[in-house]
This record gives C-alpha cells, sequence and structure tokens, in this order.
C-alpha cells in the first residue's frame, strides 16, 4: 500500500471513486459496487460535507479511502486469479488497520472483521475436506490407523460445516490419531506431546485453541466485539506480534517438527492472512476464551480416561 506515497491525493466522491475504477480498466465499477464496499468495510463510510445552510453537497471519502480503493483494485488486477474472493480483499484491509493507525480507522474495521469472519464461516464441502485433512495430518503419529485418521476428519469437517464444537467428541477422536495406543488394564492412557519452542504441545492446546478461536470469531461474525474492545486488544497484539517477528528464526530452529509453523510468509496476501490469524488468537486470550476452552478441553479428557 506504500509503493507511491508521493502521490498526491484528494477526497472523492463516490462517483470520483467510480470514475477512478473506469480509468483503472474496471469497468464494472459503480456506485452500487462503492456502496458494497462501504458494507463489507472495504472502505470507511464517506463523510457530510454541508456547504450551505439549506443542503449539501455528495459525501465524501477522505484522501486516504480514496487511495486505498484505488490500491486495492490495482492488487485485485495484479492478481493471478481469475477471480478474487472479497475474503482475500478483506484480510488487507485489517492487515492496514493492525499495522497503521491512519488509514483504517477501528469503525470501518469492525465492519471488515465481520466480514472476514462470515466468510470463514462458509467453506465448500471440498475446503472443508482439505482443511479437516491438514489438520489430522499435521497431528496424527505415524501409528494412527486410516479408520482413526478419517474418524477424526469427519468430526473436524463437521466442525468445519456448523461452526458448532462437540469437545468430547472431538478429543476422543483427536487423542485416538494423535496417541494411537490402547490403554492397558489397570493403567492410565499414554499421551504424548510434541516437543515446541515454548514446551511440550499436547492435543488438548490444539483442541482450546481450535474451540477458542471459533468463538472469537463467531463473536466477531456478529459484531459483539465493539470498537473499544478491538482498539484495546490491538494495543496489546502489536508488541507481542513485533517480539514474535523479532524471535520467529529462533523459534524455529528450536520447534523441531513444528519448525513449519513459524516459516516466513512469501507473499502480502499470505502475511495479511498470518497476521489476521495473530490477532484472532489474541483475541481469544484477551476476552478468556482460551483459558475456558483449555478448561473445557482437560476435563473432557480427564472424562474420557
Amino acid at each position: 500500500m506504500d509503493e507511491d506515497r508521493t502521490a498526491v491525493w484528494s477526497e472523492g466522491t463516490s462517483a470520483d471513486l467510480v470514475a477512478d475504477a473506469h480509468a483503472l480498466g474496471v469497468k464494472a465499477a459503480s456506485t452500487r459496487m462503492v456502496i458494497d464496499w462501504v458494507e463489507a468495510g472495504l472502505l470507511a463510510s464517506p463523510e457530510p460535507r454541508k456547504t450551505t445552510a439549506h443542503g449539501s453537497d455528495p459525501r465524501v471519502f477522505p484522501p486516504e479511502q480514496r487511495e486505498l480503493f484505488t490500491k486495492l483494485l490495482e492488487a485485485r488486477q495484479r492478481s493471478p486469479r481469475e477471480r478474487v474472493p472479497q475474503r482475500s480483499i478483506v484480510r488487507v484491509v485489517l492487515y492496514l488497520w493492525l499495522i497503521d493507525d491512519t488509514i483504517v480507522l477501528t469503525p470501518q474495521a469492525r465492519r471488515a472483521w465481520r466480514t472476514h469472519a462470515r466468510a470463514t464461516g462458509k467453506q465448500t464441502a471440498a475446503r472443508r475436506k482439505q482443511t479437516a485433512r491438514a489438520i489430522v495430518a499435521s497431528l496424527a503419529h505415524p501409528s494412527a490407523t486410516i479408520q482413526q485418521r478419517r474418524a477424526a476428519q469427519l468430526v473436524i469437517e463437521e466442525g468445519e460445516r456448523t461452526g458448532r464444537i462437540d469437545l468430547p467428541r472431538l478429543t476422543s477422536v483427536l487423542t485416538e490419531v494423535f496417541s494411537p495406543w490402547p490403554a492397558q488394564p489397570g493403567t492410565p492412557r499414554i499421551e504424548r506431546a510434541i516437543p515446541g519452542p515454548f514446551g511440550p504441545v499436547t492435543v488438548q492446546h490444539h483442541i482450546a485453541m481450535w474451540h477458542a478461536k471459533h468463538q472469537a470469531v463467531r463473536l466477531l461474525r456478529n459484531e459483539e466485539i465493539d470498537e473499544t474492545t478491538l482498539d484495546r486488544v490491538r494495543t496489546v497484539y502489536r508488541p507481542e506480534w513485533a517480539d514474535y517477528q523479532a524471535r520467529r528464526s529462533a523459534l524455529a530452529a528450536r520447534a523441531g517438527a513444528l519448525a513449519t509453523a513459524f516459516a516466513e510468509p512469501a507473499t502480502l496476501e499470505d502475511r495479511a492472512i498470518e497476521a489476521v490469524d495473530a490477532f484472532v488468537s489474541t483475541l481469544a486470550g484477551e476476552l478468556g476464551l482460551i483459558e475456558a476452552a483449555s478448561y473445557a478441553a482437560e476435563t473432557a479428557r480427564v472424562r474420557a480416561r
């Protein structure tokens, strides 16, 4: 977004933004498109500009928003994809809100978070299957059977489809693939943990994080997180994320089998995906969702023994 900060941008009406889009070759642009972008949080709401005692001119977008509109359209045109989904564009808007206080303000970001959260809950069946398969592959012990992997995959797919997580059932099937050894009579079940840079990682940790982030996304989807909370959590997120960026190479070197989780993103879109996902984790932690989910996951584990 900072490719050409020497350009001078002026405020503009919806009609001006449409003209900008047409100049870029986006012939489908219209005032309806601009309104839709405002509703989705891709643009801020235009501001009133009163000029007479009896009326006002059309509302205007500040220069930063007019530039944002153009840059997003240019990024969309540069994409190799034939059609760039809105969820990809909105992640860039949220990324800007995370790193900068001047371009995307929090009222706009709150709408963008709603759009992002709604898109998160609308995956195709093929995408849900791919997500579930990847989760199971990352957690499964080599000794886990095809039947155990398949059972875990189906539970994860159902959770992704419905947005509801059955913690006892999820704990059961993921424990089976994570530690696929039957309990012996009179002895507790053997449960493994994967070494990580912050200490051993259990399957309950993964379950708790997944559950907590699902809850945070639901709150964002329903706009139950107010602007004050979003600003407060962003204030917590920024130094934590900066510290992680400074340490990620060292963490990767100590992560063993988890090293790929610390790999640097290759593209701007990948950086946006990573940063947005990290904010959701921070939000879940600040709202107490991770602590509650960890307790629930541990309770489910104990009851299943």
